[in-house]
């Protein structure tokens, strides 16, 4: 009778834990497509197949690479395990969009370029040098490709790319920028006539901006054409 006790307890055990595993569905895994650049629609889609869900937890500022409403990022990240129903967070471009005139750049050094965008609300793109004995000094300016003057209405952050004088100059020296956070950096080269990028990171990167350069190329002091986009390396700031 007690042998006949503990065998019944033993498949009552098994079946509850059956019967959890099965509905916590404890064995599948689904890993966490990529969505950004995706719009909502094509968001919903995607995920509606994975048996996943989102939610919209914040829009960031407008990124003009994007489309309004795209997603620019997502929480857990491309390639995170998860579960059968697990929400995913989106941070999207906003969908609506400030427009703001353009603030007079013609003629300007580059450090007041710099300075005049970013505190009217727009980012600095790249920068490009062309033949005037004025080194650093801005002669006019593009927006995807096409060439803007000032009070013309643009969208809140977008990237303005900067075309400077090269001072008749062909060559700049590289700073160091190992141990540097990723978003100080943008602003040394900068000042250097150097663009940042492409950059490379690790999958387990948590917050690109804060994260810290490891390795860089061109190496630092070598002396590289003007305008020359310094590739980056980041691993996590924790690490």
């Amino acid at each position: 009778m007690l042998l006949l006790t503990i065998a019944l307890l033993f498949i009552f055990i098994k079946l509850i834990d059956f019967s959890l595993k099965k509905y916590t569905r404890y064995d599948e895994t689904i890993y966490v497509p990529s969505l950004v650049g995706l719009n909502l629609s094509d968001t919903k889609d995607t995920l509606d197949g994975m048996d996943l869900k989102f939610v919209i937890i914040d829009s960031a500022a407008y990124n003009p690479d994007y489309n309004r409403g795209d997603v620019l990022s997502h929480q857990p990240k491309p390639d995170s395990e998860v579960k059968p129903g697990r929400k995913i967070y989106l941070t999207i471009n906003p969908l609506t969009v400030h427009y703001i005139p353009l603030p007079d750049l013609k003629n300007k050094s580059l450090r007041h370029a710099i300075s005049l965008l970013e505190n009217n609300a727009f980012q600095v793109g790249d920068l490009y040098y062309i033949d005037h004995y004025a080194k650093d000094l801005v002669r006019f300016v593009k927006v995807n490709n096409e060439i803007v003057s000032k009070n013309d209405s643009l969208p809140k952050f977008t990237k303005v790319d900067l075309y400077l004088g090269d001072g008749h100059d062909e060559d700049a020296i590289v700073p160091n920028v190992v141990g540097l956070e990723f978003r100080q950096i943008k602003r040394k080269l900068n000042n250097h006539s150097l663009n940042v990028g492409p950059y490379y990171m690790v999958d387990t990167l948590v917050d690109t901006m804060r994260s810290i350069i490891y390795q860089q190329k061109p190496l630092s002091n070598e002396k590289v054409p003007l305008g020359t986009h310094v590739s980056v390396w980041l691993k996590d700031s924790l690490n």
